[in-house]
Order: structure tokens, then sequence, then C-alpha cells
């Protein structure tokens, strides 16, 4: 097997300076690659970014596609994000982290509070100062049970009340009445901050608290309250997510284009409030432009980096990986790397769909898939295999569930178990469910041009057909797959779950609050013993207790199998060497792109 240590780490520190970027030059020298002169890139301070499909949009609270995510870096802050060095929480947004405190006495007795103050220079870009009102709005807009948000809900439930610091209406305490392990990051970590000023207008969120749209007793009247639904209704619209003009963040970067299936272009704001603050890794903006380029064939994303026409690619299809490394010309202008990622690939299946109800058969197709073959045929040995949601590196993971074995013997006798038979002789396996014949021929979805998820879906349809299952691949672009999976609309789905070091919150994905349309328990997956666990993991502050619970609804969520687990992967990065601060990280998208400055040579 072919393992890959990670390749040099590539770059060098950036100094902590201002944030002012200009339109350096470098030498004007071109060079040679596979016959075709990089004119394009050399000597521009400009980023282009290869993307395999379209973003799912630009509204942060309501797209949930990791590659939305990335460019909402850009153009939003939040209070604290993950430093890609360090993988430890930094201020962006606010002064520093929270004071925390576990509180004994008054109306939150045996809860919490986090004292936030937001950084004295933040300004949006009409000059107003970013405030706790806006900090207040957005978590408003998430609680509103009407805006498109509920796959980040869960992580702001345990919000109760935000009280503003009467004399600094920068500073502001949430209180919470229990003590929620992940506080400090949802709080502080999970939420763009928008201005209420841009977004409600008319102030249709400005009659409504925090506490009162928490409550569970008054959901009914407000999902049908006149002006819930209305500045619902306007924040969920289409020019919220892709218009220039009509998007609005603090951060750095101005969205100005957004052309589909092309590229979404960032240009550097002129005044930005983050140049007057010194010392700050987390507010670098160097590039004047980034430029996501959609390019669906890998092979094609290849040509035109080689071309000049792309700065960094991500995610390359391991083989493709070992071919440019062993090509000095490519190596020659781009750096290659493997970091680690906090990340993994599964099959969903739909549980409620007939065929998938027992898990028998879900157990039968885990073993159909042969993973040690795939990391090696697929992966070239980058990647690891895993067997539930947690990272196998986090010190929770339960090491002692059994790998699910290729056994393609097994499978057949968990099928007949199941009372699946070939009844009418056309090697498919068949059944009668609730009265209905329902057959063993199952539509697999992934997105178009992703070809590790195209080569896992073709194994899995070979090794199918030996046991009486006809497995149909169906390719569609990724926002497509994404709102098919919101709604359900899948028999067997190809995705990853994108992570960070930080402490689990099973609750967003595996507890049946969050299966509902839009919700992120797109399989359909729980049980009223699952729930009281991944509740109880919530409010656990002992790390040895907190364990011992994950470790508990990881063996459930084995045995249910909602989910075929299949790889943690390495991610494959190639990255143009005219730039400093290009080190990379386990922290997808595996670096910072802000922080990427023209080296002067």
């Amino acid at each position: 097997m072919k393992i890959f240590k990670p390749f040099k780490k590539i770059g060098f520190a950036v100094s902590l300076l201002s944030v002012i970027v200009a339109c350096e030059t470098a030498s004007t020298d071109t060079e040679q690659v596979d016959g075709v002169k990089d004119e394009t890139k050399v000597g521009s301070a400009e980023l282009t970014i290869h993307e395999i499909g379209d973003p799912d949009g630009m509204n942060p609270l309501t797209s949930s596609a990791a590659n939305s995510l990335y460019i909402q870096n850009n153009i939003y802050c939040k209070l604290l994000v993950y430093n890609q060095g360090t993988l430890k929480l930094s201020p962006q947004l606010a002064v520093s982290r929270p004071e925390i405190q576990a509180l004994e006495d008054g109306d939150y007795a045996g809860g919490m509070s986090l004292v936030y103050e937001i950084h004295p220079d933040a300004t949006w870009d009409n000059g107003t100062p970013v405030t706790a009102e806006d900090y207040v709005f957005t978590i408003k807009t998430i609680k509103n049970p009407k805006v498109n948000s509920a796959q980040i809900r869960p992580y702001f439930e345990f919000i109760d009340h935000i009280e503003i610091d009467p004399n600094n209406n920068k500073k502001f305490t949430i209180y919470s009445k229990e003590r929620y392990f992940r506080a400090e990051e949802s709080s502080g970590q999970e939420p763009f901050v928008l201005p209420e000023y841009h977004y409600d207008p008319e102030g249709l969120m400005s009659t409504y608290t925090v506490k009162q749209l928490g409550d569970p007793t008054q959901m009914d009247a407000l999902m049908k309250d006149p002006n819930i639904v209305r500045f619902a209704e306007s924040f969920n619209e289409p020019k919220y997510n892709r218009e220039p003009g009509q998007i609005e963040g603090c951060g750095p970067y101005e969205f100005v284009e957004w052309t589909t299936g092309q590229r979404v272009v960032l240009e550097r704001k002129k005044e930005w409030w983050g140049d007057k603050v010194t010392g700050n890794k987390m507010l670098e903006a160097f590039p004047p432009k980034i430029i996501y380029k959609t390019i669906p064939d890998l092979t094609a994303a290849v040509t035109n980096a080689k071309d000049g026409q792309l700065d960094i690619i991500r995610s390359i299809q391991p083989t493709k990986f070992i071919d440019l490394k062993e090509d000095p010309k490519f190596n020659s202008s781009f750096d290659l790397s493997t970091p680690d990622q906090f990340a993994y690939h599964y099959i969903g299946f739909n549980m409620k769909r007939p065929q998938f109800r027992d898990k028998k058969v879900r157990r039968a197709i885990a073993h159909l898939i042969n993973r040690d073959e795939m990391i090696e045929s697929i992966f070239e040995g980058m990647a690891i295999k895993t067997n539930g949601p947690i990272n196998p590196k986090k010190p929770y993971y339960n090491k002692d569930m059994d790998e699910i074995v290729y056994d393609i013997e097994k499978a057949k006798s968990l099928l007949a178990e199941a009372g699946w038979k070939d009844q009418d002789g056309d090697n498919i396996l068949d059944k009668m469910i609730d009265g209905k014949k329902e057959s063993l021929s199952i539509e697999y979805k992934y997105n178009q041009g992703n070809t590790v998820r195209k080569n896992i879906g073709q194994l899995l349809m070979d090794e199918a057909s030996r046991v009486g299952i006809e497995v149909r691949l169906t390719p569609v672009d990724f926002p497509t797959l994404l709102d098919d999976a919101d709604k359900r609309n899948f028999d067997m789905v190809a995705l990853a779950w994108v992570k960070t070091p930080g402490l689990d919150d099973l609750k967003q994905v595996w507890h049946t609050d969050a299966d509902k349309e839009g919700g992120a328990n797109r399989v359909g997956f729980g049980t009223p013993e699952s729930d009281k666990i991944i509740d109880e993991i919530r409010v656990t502050l002992d790390p040895e207790v907190r364990k011992e619970l994950y470790i508990k609804v990881q063996e459930i969520i084995y045995e249910e199998q909602p989910y075929v687990f299949l790889f943690v992967p390495s991610e494959l990065l190639a990255i143009h060497n005219r730039f400093d601060g290009t080190e990379t990280s386990p922290m997808r998208p595996g670096y910072r792109d802000a922080s990427f400055k023209l080296r002067n040579n």
C-alpha cells in the first residue's frame, strides 16, 4: 500500500502587520509548463481557487455546503474562529475569548454566562459600528422558526437570553439555563454576525426576545405570527443568497459576481476596519481579488492550473495527485501537500424508504464495501477507515466497534434473514412490504465531477449485483444533491461531513429533532435512547463522563447502521508557490486563502 507522508509545509509565516493590500509586482519573467507559458498569474496577487461545483448560496444562515462556507469566511466575520495553525479558538470580531462563568444563584442558577466584547474598530460597510444588537439580531434570525436555518439551529438552543451592557453597546452577556459543553464554540465560532439595518430594515424582529423565540410553548403561535412569517419570507429570498449589493458582512471582501457554473468573485474592500488592527492573524486579508472558479472535471482543472488559470486545487483525485507529484514541470510552480482532515465520507440510507427500514439490509450493504480495496485503489493509501461519526483521532472515538468487513456471504445471509428473494427471476431481490412489492433496485446519488464518490458507487454497484441488488448511479450538480438530501429525495446518497477540532455536538445530525425537511438528520435515524444520550452529552462538563456517553451513542449508531461510514481521507492540495502564508492545516479547506500574500522575489 502506498502511504504518503505530508510533504514539506509550504509557505512561510506572515508577519502580523496591518492588513493593507497593494498591487504588488514580482518578477515579470514567465515560466514554461507543459509547453504553455504561465503568463496569467506570475506577478499577480489575485487568487483563483478551483471549485468542483457551485456553492449553494451566500446567505450563511440558510446555506449548508462546505464550499459556500469557505467563500463566506471572507465576506462575513465571527466573534471567534479556529486558528489554522494552533487549531484553537482565536478572536476575530471579538476583542478576546469570552469570560465564562458557572452560575450558582439567580434566574440562571445551574446554568452559565459568557461575556463578549466586539472590537471597537469593527464597522459595517456604511461606516456604522458593529454592535451587540447585530449579534442579538443574528441569534433571533436563527431562532425564527420560519427561517431556513434548521440545520444550524441546534447549536443555539442553549442561548436563553442576551443582555447588552447599558454603558457599552459592543459588550454583551449570554445566559443559559444549562451548562452547555460547547457553549464557547457555538456562540462564538458558529454564527457569522449580520447587520440588522440591512437584513431587517423594518425592524420586524426587534419586538421579539431571544427567550421568546426559544420557548417551545410559543412555537405554534410564532409559526403563524405575521411578522415572523414576513421577515422569514424576505430573509429566505434568493437575493440574499446570490445578488451583489444584497449580501453584506463586516469581513474584508465584497461579493461582486456569481456566474452560475463558472465563477464567484470577491473583491477586497478599499476601506475595511480590520486594516486598523495589528497583531491579529485572523484579520489578515491580502489578495485584492479572490475568484472561485467552477470546473466540474478535475483533469480540466489541472490543465487550467498548468495554463496559469488556477492557484489552488483541493480534493485532488489521489491517482492524479501522484502523477502531479512526479511531474517536475508542475512542481516548479506548485507545492503539493497532504494535511489530515476533520472530515469523513459516508453513504447515507434513506431509512424512510421501505427497502431500508430493516437494519439487516443496511448492514448487508455495508458488508459489500471493501474499504481496504477502496483506500488502496481510490485513495492510493491516503485515507484511514472510520466506523462512526467521531474522528478516529479524537479521544472519545469508540475503538471497540468491530469493523464491518467486506463479506459477500454475510451480505447474502443478512438479506435472506430479512426475507428478500428473487421471486420474479429478474436477478433483483424483492419482497412484499405493506402490501406492495418492493425491489432492491436502488439509486445512488452523488455530485457530478466527484470522481472519488463516482468510483465508490461503481465498486458498490459491481459487488451489489453479486447478491441481487441493483445499484443505479445518478450524478447531479452539488446544490441539487444537497437540496435532494434536505428534502429526503434519495435512496442512498454519497456525502461527507466536515468537522472542527472542537467537541462534537451530535444533535445537529443524529437527534430526531433534526429529522425534518431542512434538518441535518437526513437519513431519519434516532431512538429515545440515542436522543437521551445526545441530550446528556450536551450538558455534561466532566470529560470522562462525557466520553462514556459518546462511546455508548456510537455503539447505537453502529448497531443501527444509518450510514456506511467509509474513510477519513487526507486533503490533497496543490497551491501555487508565488505566495507566502500558505501553511496547510487539518482545518478545511486546508488553508486560509485570505492570508495568501504575493512573495517578493
